[in-house]
């Protein structure tokens, strides 16, 4: 409905009112026409009032109140949400007023022909408070989505979507532009327009859950606080300013289009003396404002714990199919002997009798996902959801990892059933372990015929890919003696091959079961080449294979269901050899010996393992050394494939991670944690590879990391791997390929954290914020010490120990574009002074408030030019000069109310 009526006030002025509901102008009512029934009330129809406490206010709100008087209901005056009805009010041409009907506010009685109706109206800032950041929660915006998409953000695009969308519609006669004025007060130091070179992480204003979403309102008053900045609305201009170019002595003040950085607009600023002339009344109130001679400002910092989520996150894993699922069965019985065969063959037939000292065990998955990792396999986008999206068939992904090159997270459990049958309680529900797997299916082959070849290896690449939030976050320090650090920890498991006396099938379909013997003296089932006589080999079963170190006779036997929740079965026709899992009792090999030739000394620092990506914004480590030292990592250009001359270039922008073997380590069927490069003299109280980040890398943005595969090293008394990591380097008649002789890398409790070594100065243990205070001589102090300000400047190493504080990487740290690193100051082109913003805020509202300032309110008439918010006030009787801190109208009587200030020096 679109309602609309004026009235002559009495200063002969027009006042106008106009509401649009909905944005529905199908339906027209005049106020004041007879047909409608609906007419101002003869008194303080129209009133404007100033919402502001103090000069601490950041958003200078202002309400309305439009009285009517109604024969009927106009139900269409009562708004659900707060945009619902937009209003205007005009003095003759001039917009005074812009924004909604409050929402659930609208009442009416019926006691008699008219009735009152009181509407009550906010401005668009005001409006502001209803809406999460985003408009997350209104329809069709979804918090996840919104998440996944934050990036960093420059505070001008921030603040020109917030206030686009809260005055998309709020114009509703099309005749004036909505404008948005700046008085220019800072900048950053050289010049840089301070809107648009300063950025922050969107991730701050999201929080944790849709629950801790920030309000559009507190987005817009922590980005002006942060610059000491305020805005106030008049009619469809918003004036951007600090107080001091409020209380300046210019005879103008000069405005700059934040969308038209050069377009300049001129306020002729009076200075009227507080006549009978110009009051309209008596009603003059005179206060000493409050005195505070000491202002405290917390600084709510907001770490980024972590650069990048581990998969292996609790709080980020699903299981993809429900629950855990049977996988598979190992059948067991240490020794070579006759009695070992017996067992085992006679297990195999009846697994339900008790034989000794043979075992079965029963292996449990449960296939995990997380949201922010994905596992590309062949032309699908992600392995995980392409076999088991309808959560169903869990045991499908194990099986094909088992016989093609791919990744996934899966959990994995046993329960062990010794066969003496001393216990028959019901099976147990198994501990599960989370992995990585990365799946290599090797081929025991040495030479040309080896598996995975490099091409295999290449055609898979990425084997999983972690895409962090666009924001990321500003990771280089802020002063150049302190050195931040990505921090990657975990353990690496290269698991064995696994051998069988035979597959389980032959085994079980077998009717004969009586072997074959026959005696050699010569074999021992351990070396195969020495033993004791009267040892004896099978000749009808098959071989003893080994289990770590013992020898024994070992099967399996897969399962399938389609649900966890049913009865498994044989997988008898799978064409899978399954999933080769880390049981910690496989063939160990490859023993580390020596580190050169001639040479048995410990002279390697890392065995490569997997080759990674690390990308933060237009950035990406390579490791220039081959030893994993901090001093082999370096930030350079990130260059896309088609950027680069070949696959070789693109590819040797990675890194490697890998383990640090000792003299006599087994390679293979051990676990190793990840290489530890960080010493005493580092200055980090943690544990594994790290990469350094400098001031002079200028790292930030998006985190994207990458594993690209595992590295296709070879083994020859000593290790070697080809610069392309999937590469293999030339054969000797001694060279074994270690990925050959490997099934499956399995990963566990990965994780990639963030670190700084604080500049050496001391650390602080914990992180509860920091607080910039002014001094004060007094003995007796009246704090003001509920100010807050959640973006908050870089520290050097030397503040965050003095503060108490760490100096690792915030999310709350404002990033200068201009530079690329944290923002350390600003520049006040009123005082002339470049210091942090937090100092700056401190300073001004001390000069403010440390001293008794005259408060004043004073009715005038609102003709001509007297009310503005830019005009100077004398009150000829204290000889004091006043500046306005907020303007209230009665627009009927044609009064307004201002609220003055004494002006001071600084």
């Amino acid at each position: 409905m679109y309602i609309h009526g004026s009235f002559i006030n009495r200063n002969g002025n027009t006042i106008s009112v106009y509401i649009l509901t909905n944005a529905d102008r199908t339906t027209e009512m005049e106020i004041g026409d007879d047909d409608s029934e609906l007419f101002f009330v003869a008194d303080d129809a129209v009133e404007i009032n100033d919402e502001s406490n103090d000069t601490f206010d950041h958003l200078l709100a202002h309400s309305a109140t439009i009285t009517l008087q109604s024969r009927n209901f106009v139900p269409e005056l009562y708004c659900a949400s707060a945009r619902d009805a937009v209003v205007n009010i005009y003095k003759d041409d001039n917009c005074v007023f812009a924004g909604y009907l409050e929402p659930r506010t609208y009442s009416q009685q019926y006691n008699e022909l008219y009735d009152e109706i009181e509407l009550n109206c906010i401005d668009a800032l005001s409006a502001l408070q209803y809406s999460k950041y985003k408009n997350i929660g209104a329809s069709g915006v979804l918090y996840n989505i919104v998440k996944s998409d934050a990036t960093q953000r420059t505070f001008y695009n921030i603040f020109m979507e917030i206030m686009s969308d809260v005055t998309e519609k709020l114009d509703i006669l099309g005749e004036g532009n909505i404008a948005y004025l700046y008085d220019s007060s800072k900048s950053l130091p050289g010049n840089h327009n301070i809107w648009k070179n300063i950025a922050i992480s969107e991730l701050l204003f999201l929080g944790d859950t849709e629950d801790d979403v920030w309000q559009q309102d507190e987005v817009l008053t922590e980005i002006l606080k942060y610059m000491n900045l305020h805005i106030v609305q008049d009619g469809l201009t918003f004036y951007i300013f600090d107080w001091a170019t409020i209380r300046g002595k210019s005879a103008d003040v000069e405005w700059k289009s934040i969308e038209k950085n050069t377009d300049k607009t001129t306020t002729s600023r009076l200075t009227i003396d507080i006549t009978t002339d110009i009051v309209s009344d008596c009603d003059t109130s005179i206060e000493i404002g409050e005195v505070f001679n000491q202002i405290c400002l917390d600084c709510d910092l907001k770490d980024i714990e972590t650069a990048i989520e581990s998969p292996l996150d609790d709080s980020s894993l699903i299981s993809v199919c429900g629950g855990k699922q049977k996988y598979l069965t190992e059948y067991c019985c240490e020794g070579h002997d006759y009695v070992s065969y017996t067992y085992f063959y006679e297990l195999i037939r009846d697994d339900t009798s008790s034989w000794g000292k043979a075992s079965v065990t029963d292996w449990y998955i449960e296939v995990m996902k997380n949201t922010k990792w994905r596992f590309p396999w062949r032309t699908y986008t992600d392995f995980i959801e392409y076999l088991v999206g309808d959560g169903k068939r869990q045991m499908s992904v194990p099986n094909a990892l088992a016989v093609a090159p791919g990744a996934a997270i899966i959990s994995f459990g046993k329960v062990k059933k010794n066969m003496s049958r001393q216990d028959n309680s019901p099976t147990e529900s198994p501990d599960m372990d989370k992995y990585l797997v990365v799946s290599v299916n090797g081929n025991e082959a040495n030479g040309d015929g080896m598996r995975p070849t490099a091409d295999e290896i290449k055609n898979r690449i990425p084997y999983a890919e972690y895409k962090g939030n666009s924001a990321g976050g500003v990771f280089s320090p802020s002063e150049s003696d302190t050195t931040n650090y990505f921090v990657i920890s975990g353990s690496f498991v290269l698991n064995s091959i696994r051998k069988t006396t035979k597959d389980y099938g032959t085994l079980h379909a077998s009717t004969d079961w009586k072997p074959y013997w026959e005696q050699n003296p010569d074999y021992d089932p351990i070396n195969g080449t020495l033993g004791s006589p009267g040892e004896w080999k099978g000749k009808y079963m098959g071989n003893v294979v080994l289990r770590g170190d013992k020898a024994a006779y070992y099967t399996y036997k897969l399962w399938r269901a389609e649900s966890f929740k049913d009865e498994p079965e044989w997988d008898s026709g799978t064409s899978s050899p399954g999933l080769d899992i880390y049981t910690g009792d496989a063939v160990k090999s490859l023993e580390y010996n020596y580190s050169a030739i001639g040479d048995d000394g410990d002279n390697i620092s890392k065995l490569s393992v997997l080759a990674c990506m690390l990308i933060v914004g237009d950035k990406c480590v390579v490791e220039t050394g081959t030893q994993g030292q901090p001093s082999d990592f370096q930030w350079k250009h990130y260059k896309k494939l088609e950027e680069c001359a070949d696959e070789d270039e693109y590819y040797q922008q990675c890194f490697t991670i890998g383990f640090d073997p000792k003299i006599g380590d087994k390679i293979i069927g051990e676990e190793h944690d990840i290489q530890n490069n960080i010493d005493y003299k580092m200055g980090l109280d943690m544990k594994g590879t790290a990469i350094p980040i400098k001031m002079s890398d200028k790292l930030s943005g998006q985190v994207t990391f990458k594993i690209l595969g595992p590295v296709n090293s070879t083994w020859n008394i000593i290790t070697r791997r080809h610069p392309t990591f999937f590469r293999h380097t030339k054969w000797t008649s001694d060279t074994i390929p270690v990925l050959a002789h490997v099934s499956t890398i399995f990963i566990k409790e990965f994780e990639v954290k963030l670190a700084s070594d604080n500049g050496f100065f001391s650390k602080a243990n914990n992180d509860q914020g920091i607080v910039y205070m002014s001094d004060t001589v007094e003995s007796f102090v009246n704090k003001k010490d509920d100010l807050t300000f959640k973006i908050c400047s870089a520290l050097t190493s030397a503040e965050a120990t003095s503060a108490g504080v760490s100096n690792t990487p915030k999310m709350s740290t404002p990033l200068n574009v201009s530079t690329g690193n944290g923002l350390m100051e600003i520049h006040d082109t009123v005082s002339g002074i470049s210091a942090r913003a937090e100092q700056l805020y401190v300073d001004a509202y001390y000069q403010e408030y440390h001293m008794p300032r005259v408060k004043m309110s004073q009715n005038v008439e609102d003709v001509g030019v007297t009310v503005s918010m830019f005009n100077h006030f004398v009150h000829p009787a204290m000889k004091k000069e006043f500046y306005v801190t907020g303007v209230s109208r009665n627009l009927s009587d044609g009064t307004a109310k201002l609220t003055l200030k004494e002006v001071y020096e600084k």
